[in-house]
């Protein structure tokens, strides 16, 4: 009996090591926000009198098996980059307070041997932006290919060339399967554990990517910039569809933003973080400080 009893005590050690094996831990890393607009720019039936300060994110992953960056925010040479943009989309996507990504991993003492790759959730510039940082370090960068070739056939404001056309970038192709992961039918999982999910979310970009960590929480880029825009099914404002054409295929982004609706109804406990709104972003742990 007391060897049985060892057994099932190695085997509750095992199954304990497996599931803390499984999870990841992350991090919210502001690299600076937007000069401030109104609601009712960035959500349709926005409150027009409400001041938004929309941020720009990138998100630190841990896990035993390597680190990922989700997205990069603005970068070093930001300014340089949206010189490309036009006067009037300049003021549109105005922003202030940056602070790149890789300027805080340094002060932190951040071992670059751990990043495993970045991952954009699109090449947007907003988060394309700190791709250049990373490239004498011959990290990876991962996107669906169809998303690197589209945005290299666009111009501003939605794409800057000089952020993703440099040869010393190592771009790396993934490919996502048919594994159907919270209803959506492409998905790959990045550790073999379900801890890291990458998920296909295209309609904003071609090749968008969704991020579901630890199967709690969702990140889902561009779909819509406030959680406004999932809980009302609801897209951007009609003035910003007018002024600047963000969307790749809009019927596939509305699809998308209904179908995000449906699964807060469904998944209560799922929090769904869209990458720039500044209100979800204040609930989650902020770098240094990792969910744990």
């Amino acid at each position: 009996m007391r060897n049985i009893g060892v057994v099932l005590m190695m085997a509750s050690t095992l199954v304990c090591s497996f599931n803390a094996a499984a999870k990841a831990n992350f991090s919210v890393i502001n690299t600076g926000q937007s000069a401030g607009s109104s609601e009712g720019l960035i959500v349709s039936g926005g409150d027009w009198f409400k001041k938004r300060q929309l941020v720009h994110n990138a998100i630190l992953i841990q896990h035993e098996q390597g680190d990922l960056l989700i997205d990069t925010g603005l970068g070093r040479e930001v300014e340089q980059q949206v010189a490309a943009m036009s006067w009037l989309n300049q003021q549109l996507f105005a922003y202030t307070k940056t602070e790149p990504v890789i300027d805080q991993l340094q002060q932190q003492g951040y071992d670059f041997n751990r990043l495993k790759a970045i991952i954009p959730t699109h090449l947007h510039w907003d988060h394309a932006s700190g791709i250049e940082d990373f490239k004498a370090l011959n990290t990876p960068v991962w996107v669906q290919e169809n998303e690197l070739e589209t945005a290299k056939k666009h111009a501003p404001p939605a794409f800057i060339q000089s952020q993703f056309d440099d040869p010393a970038i190592n771009w790396h192709f993934i490919e996502l399967n048919s594994t159907n992961t919270l209803g959506f039918a492409a998905s790959l999982d990045v550790f073999d554990d379900g801890s890291v999910i990458l998920i296909d979310m295209s309609g904003h970009t071609h090749g968008q990517l969704g991020v579901l960590v630890n199967n709690e929480y969702l990140f889902i880029g561009d779909s819509t910039w406030s959680i406004a825009g999932v809980n009302n099914n609801v897209g951007r404002s009609a003035l910003v569809k007018w002024l600047v054409d963000l969307n790749y295929d809009q019927q596939q982004s509305d699809n998308l933003v209904e179908k995000l609706h449906q699964l807060s109804i469904e998944n209560k406990k799922l929090v769904i973080v869209p990458a720039h709104d500044e209100i979800v972003a204040a609930t989650l742990p902020r770098y240094p400080k990792f969910l744990m």
